[in-house]
C-alpha cells in the first residue's frame, strides 16, 4: 500500500493527461461526424470509454488520498437524503426500485462531507451495479451504539461465501462482464477507516446488506 500510494500521483497525472487528448479528439470528430452514423457510433463508444476510465481514475485517487481537508461536524441524515437524492437522478433510466430511509436523530458526525458523500455513493453505485430489473435497493440511516449507520441493501445475487473480505479488496470485481472498476469498495472502506469507522458487509438471507459505521460526535 505504501508503494501504491507512491506511485499513484505520478500514474494519474500521467493518465489524465492521455485521456484529456483522447476525450478532446473524440469531440472533435464526433463534431464533425454526421449523427447516428457508424463512424459516430464508434466514436461515442471510444468517448464513453474514455470518461470510464476517467472516473476509475478519480476513484483510485479518493482511495489514496490520505489527509482529512475540511474536517468539521456535519449531519450523515443531512448528507444520506442529498445523496438519495443525487441517486434518484443518476439512476433514473434504470428498472431497480431505491427506497431511503431516516432516523429522526440528524446522526451528527464529524468529517470532510466530500469525502463522506463520496463513499456513499460509492456503496449506493455498487448496489446498483449488483442488481437486476425489479431488484430494489434501499437506504436506511440509523444509530447503533454510538456510532452513525448507513445501511445500503439489494435484492441482487448478493456474494458468495469465500468473497466477503474479497470484494473490498483493490481492483477486486466480480462483475467484469458487465460493469465495476473494483475500486468504489475499496474507497469506500478507505475512507470510512480514515474517519474512525468501518464498511463492512453484513450476513443476509438474500442480496447484500453494506453498513457505513461512523462514529457519532461528541
Amino acid at each position: 500500500m505504501v508503494a501504491i500510494g507512491r506511485l499513484t500521483p505520478a500514474l494519474i497525472h500521467e493518465l489524465n493527461n492521455s485521456l484529456l487528448v483522447l476525450l478532446g479528439t473524440a469531440d472533435l470528430e464526433l463534431a464533425s461526424l454526421p449523427p447516428g452514423s457508424k463512424e459516430s457510433e464508434r466514436m461515442e463508444t471510444v468517448r464513453d470509454a474514455g470518461n470510464e476510465i476517467r472516473d476509475a481514475v478519480s476513484q483510485l485517487a479518493a482511495f489514496t488520498r490520505s489527509p482529512l481537508e475540511g474536517e468539521y461536524k456535519l449531519s450523515l441524515v443531512e448528507l444520506g437524503r442529498s445523496i438519495a437524492a443525487l441517486t434518484r437522478r443518476l439512476h433514473l433510466q434504470r428498472e431497480v426500485g431505491f427506497e431511503d430511509s431516516y432516523c429522526e436523530d440528524e446522526l451528527e458526525i464529524e468529517g470532510n462531507e466530500a469525502q463522506l458523500a463520496q463513499a456513499l455513493l460509492h456503496v449506493l453505485t455498487n448496489a446498483f451495479q449488483a442488481s437486476g430489473t425489479g431488484d430494489t435497493v434501499t437506504l436506511e440511516l440509523k444509530r447503533e451504539d454510538g456510532n452513525a449507520v448507513a445501511l445500503v441493501t439489494d435484492s441482487g445475487a448478493g456474494v458468495a461465501d469465500g468473497q466477503a473480505e474479497q470484494i473490498f479488496e483493490l481492483f477486486e470485481t466480480t462483475r467484469l462482464d458487465r460493469q465495476g472498476s473494483g475500486v468504489g469498495l475499496a474507497a469506500a472502506r478507505a475512507i470510512a477507516r480514515r474517519h474512525g469507522g468501518e464498511l463492512e458487509l453484513r450476513p443476509a438471507a438474500s442480496g447484500s446488506v453494506f453498513a457505513l459505521r461512523l462514529p457519532l460526535a461528541d
